[in-house]
């Protein structure tokens, strides 16, 4: 449906350091204004056909954007099993990347065995949930949750990173000792990678000041996306000239591995990796007990009303925010706010983590690391001038 689109980013040198880092975007960040003049129930059919990565989140922000338009907010059954697939889908981003994209940044192959079980569960989970396929109906879908189904599923997922990452990953996320030793001992490629990056050259290496992004977003944000009309905002966000970090460090600071490694070395490539992994281990965790919480109901009732409204999900990649504005039953108005327009921002923290390293012979290699470890959700290549 659109071209390709890519991230560059090209690094300016003088004296031996990175004077200044710039980032260009060919990301259709306004690809969103297709959707009005829509029904409700098209926009979120199509969301996960327009955007190929984080398609369930995509959904669940468009579904709560469109609710609290309408005044209308789905009922109190609804939430863990949204919040289900949503974990579901966190875990499967981040455990292909384990399997695809951590393998290629040590010149090894994918493991293409674990990402099609990884992918398979993933997939499972939806109509073990909703098997009439409704789940992305607003105001909610009919639950009829399967809960040996979903329970058997979250075991094959977590079978799967176990042999990913040559341990259970409950155990090595269970504290720093513990990831340290499987880091130490283990050959697949992601405790390669994590123990090439945990050299005191590389493990610090990209910290710059650390903007985690606020629980729920800036404060201003629904005031600054409602004046938005120009579409300046969505492509360059900020608040009061600040840069939030969003994703997986922001969001597990507090995680006692992640923590000790920014400790240790700062808001750098280290912590950064590690707290993709540890995400990993506490959605798993989560998953099992909002399994516990499930019950079932038929499709809720739902009406249109015309309003506008605001939906917010931490996606894999970090905070997705739509705003839709619904008029005589159709979209008039529908923005998305991506991650990666915080992260990948020419005064985000990637930029903020490159500016002033030092111009080694690998600095190519430790700025596409740390653009890796950030995860756009497009192409990004790293240039030295």
């Amino acid at each position: 449906m659109f071209p390709e689109a890519r991230l560059d980013v090209s690094l300016r040198l003088r004296d031996g350091v990175v004077a200044d880092v710039a980032v260009r975007s060919t990301r259709l960040v306004q690809a969103s204004r297709l959707f009005a003049g829509r029904r409700p129930d098209e926009v979120t059919g199509l969301l996960p056909t327009v955007f190929a990565l984080c398609g369930t989140a995509q959904v669940l922000a468009g579904l709560a954007a469109m609710e609290q338009a309408s005044g209308l907010p789905p009922s109190a059954a609804q939430a863990p099993a949204r919040q289900l697939l949503l974990l579901t889908e966190i875990v499967a981003e981040h455990g292909l990347g384990l399997a695809r994209d951590w393998p290629a940044l040590l010149g090894a192959e994918p493991d293409l065995a674990a990402a099609r079980c990884i992918r398979a569960a993933q997939v499972a989970i939806r109509p073990a949930l909703y098997p009439a396929g409704d789940w992305n109906r607003p105001g909610g879908g009919a639950l009829a949750p399967d809960t040996a189904k979903l329970t058997a599923t979250i075991a094959i997922l977590r079978a799967a990173l176990t042999e990913l990452l040559g341990a259970p990953i409950d155990k090595l996320a269970a504290d720093l000792d513990a990831f340290r030793a499987w880091i130490a001992r283990a050959s697949q490629p992601p405790a390669r990678l994590l123990a090439e990056i945990s050299a005191a050259e590389l493990a610090g290496f990209g910290r710059g000041p650390f903007l985690p992004m606020p629980e729920q977003g800036p404060a201003d944000l629904p005031v600054r996306l409602a004046t938005d009309r120009e579409g300046t905002y969505v492509a360059r966000p900020d608040y009061a000239g600040r840069v939030y970090e969003t994703g997986p460090l922001a969001r597990l600071s507090w995680h006692p591995v992640v923590a000790g490694l920014m400790g240790a070395h700062g808001p750098g490539l280290f912590a950064r990796m590690a707290a993709r992994v540890m995400e990993v281990a506490s959605s798993l965790q989560e998953m099992d007990e909002l399994v516990q919480d499930l019950g079932g109901e038929q499709a809720p009732a739902w009406c249109l009303v015309d309003g506008a409204g605001l939906g917010l999900v931490e996606a894999a990649r970090g905070l997705l925010v739509h705003r839709v504005e619904l008029e005589g039953g159709r979209v008039r108005r529908y923005q998305i706010l991506a991650p990666t327009e915080w992260n990948f921002h020419p005064e985000g923290p990637l930029a903020r983590g490159l500016r002033g390293v030092a111009a080694t012979p690998d600095l190519a290699r430790r700025a596409q690391l740390l653009a890796s470890a950030l995860d756009p959700c497009v192409a990004c290549a790293v240039q030295v001038e």
